[in-house]
Parts: structure tokens; C-alpha cells; sequence
């Protein structure tokens, strides 16, 4: 990473306790670069998996998960003791999510976790940025 500087970090979490290791690394590379860093957690966009169900207002519930994803936010990202640039709480597809932050507000480093888990070959978030994002790409490797 010699001759590596970077601007603007951000961090990919889903705001489980073994993200905690995911924002220290985002924070540490942040620190060691004189960056910014911002934090961004993308939810499911709840219009994408009822489709068939008119019955609910999609739009009122979506608010209140989005709501409820910002104080989690909030209380998970309350002990740093570090400036978050932007907290973003977005709903929609990971990859897109991410990769309008990227471009939006000028990323350079991308800090995201990754369970290793036979799953997660198929499934895996990281993955699916690794072969997306335009910035660089640090993965954490958290517990399986």
C-alpha cells in the first residue's frame, strides 16, 4: 500500500456485532490516511420482494425499517471515536447501493465484511463488490 492515499473511506456494515471489527479496520485505514470516512448500510427494498401483495403499504413499512436501520445505526456507530462523514441508510440492491455511494461522494476505499462459509460462495456481498466497485476494495474477514 506504499504510496496509497486515500481520501474518503467508507464502510459497507449490516450492523451485526462482528461488523465491529469491519468499522475499526475502516477507522484505522482512515486515521493512517488523514481521510474522511463515511458509513453506509444498505436494506432490503421491501417493494422488491412483495410484489404480489397490494394489501400493505409498501411505502409506510419501508420508512419504518428505514427508520429503525438509522437509531440501530446511530447506537451501533455511538462508541467511535471518530467524525463519520455521512451515514447512509439506504434500501435497495447491495452492488448498486454501494457503488452510487462510491461514485457520489468520491470513495477511494471500500471497507466491507465477508463471513467465510460455503454459502458464502454463492451468496457473498463481498464478492459481488469485488466485481463492481470502481475503488479499492479491503474485505474483513469476520467469524463464520
Amino acid at each position: 500500500m506504499s504510496g496509497t492515499h486515500y481520501k474518503h473511506v467508507l464502510v459497507a456494515i449490516d450492523l451485526s456485532e462482528d461488523n465491529r471489527k469491519v468499522i475499526e479496520k475502516a477507522v484505522d485505514r482512515a486515521i493512517s490516511n488523514g481521510a474522511k470516512l463515511s458509513v453506509i448500510h444498505v436494506d432490503v427494498d421491501l417493494k422488491d420482494l412483495y410484489t404480489e401483495m397490494i394489501d400493505i403499504d409498501i411505502d409506510n413499512v419501508q420508512d419504518q425499517v428505514i427508520a429503525e436501520a438509522k437509531e440501530k445505526l446511530e447506537a451501533f456507530l455511538a462508541p467511535l471515536n471518530f467524525p463519520i462523514e455521512k451515514k447512509l441508510v439506504i434500501c435497495g440492491d447491495l452492488s448498486e447501493r454501494v457503488n452510487q455511494a462510491v461514485h457520489d461522494y468520491d470513495i477511494d476505499l471500500l471497507v466491507c465484511g465477508h463471513r467465510q462459509s460455503f454459502w458464502s460462495l454463492l451468496t457473498s456481498s463481498a464478492r459481488q463488490l469485488m466485481n463492481t466497485v470502481p475503488c479499492d476494495l479491503l474485505v474483513v474477514p469476520l467469524q463464520k
